[in-house]
């Protein structure tokens, strides 16, 4: 009984992780908080308000693989197909190593989310760059460990990567019109020879204009979520 309930604390501590690192939340957040840094507003919207919306859109936009996910958990397991002749060799991989450590009783529920992972992994390796699957490949290589490029430990990673990159990327797009907008509110204090006015007290109503004049928000939202399409 102890060790079930060991398991089970262990898998709630996870699922935190999982939400983070493994779902659109990572780019979403990252994108939010670079660009209220870039209109140079840091406390508005707050950080509450930024993971709260980060959250809603990463629902938005995981609601199908998870419904995917739940579809291909009780859906009942195929019968597994025997090839002729004696089986390719294969390295460990997670699932051997986790049907080692599960205990038998719990087996069914462990082919259940191997089932229900399948949705999953398919959105990970589509959303990650095949570059960053081949440099973890080449690193687990390295490491003495021979992989196809499609297992979830080598897959999870190049997601994350390619997250991040992209949302610096964005995150870059966004900056350049403020940065345009600080440097010429900073020269134009300096020619009027204000050059004791803080050039932010200036340039944040008009960044904070253009911002709400393109309709800032939603175009933000709407290239984030079309990235996923």
């Amino acid at each position: 009984m102890g060790g079930s309930n060991a398991a089970v604390l262990a898998v709630m501590a996870i699922v935190p992780l999982v939400v983070l690192t493994l779902t659109s939340f990572v780019k979403i957040s990252v994108v939010l908080s670079l660009v209220r840094n870039a209109i140079g507003a840091p406390e508005a919207p707050s950080g509450l308000v930024v993971t709260g919306l980060s959250l809603v859109l990463t629902f938005f936009v995981m609601t199908p693989v998870a419904i995917q996910m739940v579809d291909a958990g009780t859906a009942a397991p195929a019968a597994p197909v025997m090839a002729p002749g004696p089986a390719p060799a294969t390295s460990p991989d997670l699932e051997t190593a986790l049907r080692k450590v599960v205990p038998a009783e719990y087996q069914p529920e462990l082919d259940t989310a191997e089932r229900a992972s399948v949705p999953l992994r398919a959105f990970l390796e589509k959303h990650s760059a095949e570059r960053d699957r081949a440099s973890f490949v080449e690193l687990a290589g390295k490491l003495g460990h021979h992989v196809q490029g499609n297992e979830a430990w080598v897959i999870a990673p190049a997601f994350v990567t390619t997250e991040l990159r992209e949302a610096f990327a964005i995150a870059v797009l966004v900056f350049l019109p403020f940065v345009v907008i600080d440097l010429v509110t900073g020269l134009g204090l300096s020619a009027l020879g204000l050059n004791t006015t803080n050039p932010q007290i200036v340039a944040l109503p008009l960044k904070l204009l253009l911002f709400v004049a393109v309709d800032g928000w939603r175009l933000l939202i709407d290239g984030l979520l079309r990235g996923y399409a």
